[in-house]
Order: C-alpha cells, then sequence, then structure tokens
C-alpha cells in the first residue's frame, strides 16, 4: 500500500488510526487495571454453628462457612483461631488440623464424617470456596500431656485387669477410686479451658496477598460447661473402655456464634 504524505489525512483515516490506537491500548489499560489497580478482596463468611469439644486432645473448636474471593484469586495458606475468655483474658491458641466432610455417610447404621489433612487450596477469583475447618491446640502438645497424666492411671489398672471377676462394672468402679485417678482428673481439670462465660474468637487466615482477621463472639452456660467438662471422666476411664470393646462417648457443644463489629 502507497501512502501518500503529501495529501492531508481525511476523516476516515482519522477514526482508523484512533480506532487501531484504542485496540492496541484497551489490553494494556486492563492489564494494569488488573495486576495493580484493582484489589483483591477476601471474606469468610461463617455457616452453621461452632462445635467446642474437650477430650484426650484438650480443647478445641471446629467450625464451616466459606471464603469469598473477589477481583483476583488467592490461596489459602493457613488458618489460625484464638479463643478468649472475657473474664480473665486465657487464651486458647489454636491451628487448623483437618477439614472434617460437612457430608455424613451412613456405615454399618452408624453415621460417619470423613477427614483430609488440613493444606494450602486455592480460590479462583470472583467464587466461593467452602471451608470446614477443625482446629488444635498449637501451644501444647495435649496428646503427650493427657498421656503423661493417663500413664499412671493405665498402669494401676492393669492389676485390677487380671482379677477373676474383673467384669466393666467392676473395674470401671475399682479404677474411679483409685488414688491415681484422682490425682489425674485434679491435673486434667487445670487444662480444661471451656468454663462457663463470655468467649471472643478471632479467626486470622493467612493467604498469598496478606492476612485478615474475623471476629466473633459466644457464651458458654453452667450446663455447657459441665456437659464439656464431664468428658474429663470419659478420658480417665477410656482404656477400661477399650479393653472391653465399648465406644467411648465425648460430649460436644455446638453453638450460635456471632460476628463482632
Amino acid at each position: 500500500m502507497n501512502i501518500n504524505w503529501t495529501q492531508p489525512i481525511t476523516v476516515y483515516e482519522l477514526i482508523a488510526i484512533a480506532l487501531s490506537t484504542i485496540a492496541l491500548i484497551i489490553p494494556l489499560i486492563k492489564y494494569i487495571y488488573n495486576h495493580f489497580i484493582k484489589k483483591l478482596k477476601v471474606d469468610f463468611l461463617p455457616s452453621g454453628m461452632i462445635t467446642l469439644f474437650h477430650n484426650r486432645s484438650g480443647s478445641y473448636t471446629s467450625l464451616g462457612g466459606v471464603y469469598e474471593v473477589k477481583n483476583k484469586s488467592t490461596t489459602i495458606k493457613e488458618i489460625t483461631a484464638k479463643v478468649i475468655r472475657q473474664s480473665d483474658n486465657a487464651t486458647l491458641s489454636l491451628i487448623w488440623s483437618t477439614f472434617p466432610s460437612p457430608i455424613c455417610r451412613r456405615v454399618a447404621g452408624n453415621f460417619e464424617t470423613s477427614f483430609e489433612t488440613a493444606h494450602p487450596f486455592k480460590v479462583e477469583a470472583d467464587t466461593l470456596a467452602p471451608a470446614f475447618v477443625e482446629f488444635v491446640d498449637k501451644c501444647v502438645n495435649m496428646d503427650e500431656v493427657s498421656n503423661n497424666i493417663l500413664y499412671p492411671v493405665v498402669c494401676a489398672t492393669m492389676p485390677i485387669f487380671s482379677q477373676p471377676n474383673a467384669t466393666l462394672p467392676i473395674v470401671d468402679g475399682a479404677v474411679r477410686a483409685l488414688p491415681e485417678y484422682a490425682l489425674a482428673k485434679i491435673a486434667l481439670n487445670d487444662h480444661f479451658f471451656w468454663k462457663a462465660d463470655e468467649y471472643e474468637m478471632v479467626i486470622t487466615t493467612i493467604h498469598s496477598k496478606g492476612t485478615f482477621d474475623k471476629k466473633y463472639v459466644f457464651s458458654l452456660s453452667d450446663a455447657e460447661s459441665l456437659r464439656l467438662r464431664n468428658n474429663i471422666d470419659s478420658v480417665l476411664i477410656s482404656h477400661v473402655a477399650n479393653h472391653f470393646g465399648i465406644p467411648v462417648q465425648m460430649n460436644t457443644v455446638t453453638k450460635d456464634f456471632k460476628e463482632k463489629k
């Protein structure tokens, strides 16, 4: 194509040049906007209620919800929780442990929930990603603490198992009467966190672009606290139940919780 530079550019040619320039600039503007101007927005939206536990692993909790990610994709790298008892500022520091499946299946007449080890996961831009998370105590290895506390009780129980009339009711009563049992119960009560009180829970999410916190509040009544504390006896007698092939039932408490503004 020959261009005559001596002739003035027509209006149509100016329009064609302008449109061509715009067509080239628009992708560049879009790239700059998406990568440098548009801000990532991440939010956690809880669903259902929070569940509180106390067992051989100590005091901990689980909750469910979804992550909402806007404008950009991101990776959820870690989720931690801090539960603060309001009367004395006692703090329970937790870290994600497993992802319980929100779907239960029925096996041999019993309902079972599958668990997946917690791991980073990606959330695509402008989508929702479910996050059902069970936490564990990250400051103290409660399994080790419990094992040290329970060991004297287990050792003292061995001679009781060997008695000729060692039925479940007899062994259960004998173990509960042991001085080692009484001392272990005092020790486990010292580690009990879920007292009747007001609580604040801070959920911290670490993602690929930073972190953000969400704060929630809930309360525990005397009856709910006692329900969880009663698990201490179940923990102390669990080796007896296992010896006789009896499943150990642990109480849980499910609570509504509200976002703290």
